[in-house]
Order: structure tokens, then C-alpha cells, then sequence
């Protein structure tokens, strides 16, 4: 009995702790969504509020740019998350109506920054 109910709440745990990464089509496919990830890639010149911790950006899936979301996210900003086209960024929140996501949660990973060294 003590094994069934530990192995229930291992699989409750764990089944409420992941979260799938949508890639933007995926997520504009699926439509408002509360509690999910997105990953994309910045779309160069649409970031507002850089230095502040209220900042609106948009971002597009790699395979199809012209899909696209706008991001809302108040908070600390990564020190990584710059104003360039190949920044990938993963943010956490709620997918609202009229494309828009609105972020509790965000990374950034400038792929420029981790290459081998020649």
C-alpha cells in the first residue's frame, strides 16, 4: 500500500512539475492556453522596455517567421536577453486571445555566445 500510494504522488508530482516547450506555430495552432512554455526566436527591433523590468517583445518560430507572438513580462530580465535576431527566448505564462502571451517567467539564450572557440 505505502509503495502504490508513493509511486501516486511521484506521478502526480511530476505530471503537475513538466511543462512542454510550444514552439509558436504549435502554440498559435492550439489557441489560448493558461500555464505553458513557448520557444522562439527574437524578431530584431520589436523589443520595448530594454532596462526596465516591464518589457514587451515579439517573438517568431524559427521554422515559419512569419508566425508570431507578442510577449508582455514584467520582472527581472536575463542578463542574456539582448535586442538581436538570433536570441532564442523560452518564456513561461499564459497564452491570451489576440496572439498575445503574457510571461511570469522568462530565459534567453544567445547561441553566438556558447560556440566553440577556433
Amino acid at each position: 500500500m505505502i509503495a502504490v500510494a508513493l509511486g501516486v504522488l511521484i506521478w502526480v508530482a511530476v505530471g503537475r512539475g513538466s511543462v512542454y516547450y510550444y514552439t509558436v506555430s504549435e502554440l498559435l495552432a492550439k489557441g489560448p492556453t493558461p500555464r505553458v512554455r513557448v520557444s522562439g526566436e527574437l524578431v530584431e527591433g520589436s523589443v520595448q522596455g530594454l532596462g526596465t523590468t516591464s518589457l514587451r517583445f515579439v517573438i517568431h518560430d524559427r521554422d515559419l517567421p512569419e508566425q508570431t507572438i507578442a510577449v508582455a513580462y514584467n520582472g527581472a530580465i536575463p542578463d542574456s536577453f539582448k535586442d538581436q535576431p538570433d536570441t532564442e527566448v523560452v518564456a513561461a505564462g499564459d497564452f491570451v486571445a489576440g496572439q498575445s502571451f503574457v510571461a511570469t517567467v522568462l530565459e534567453a539564450k544567445c547561441p553566438s555566445k556558447y560556440e566553440a572557440a577556433p
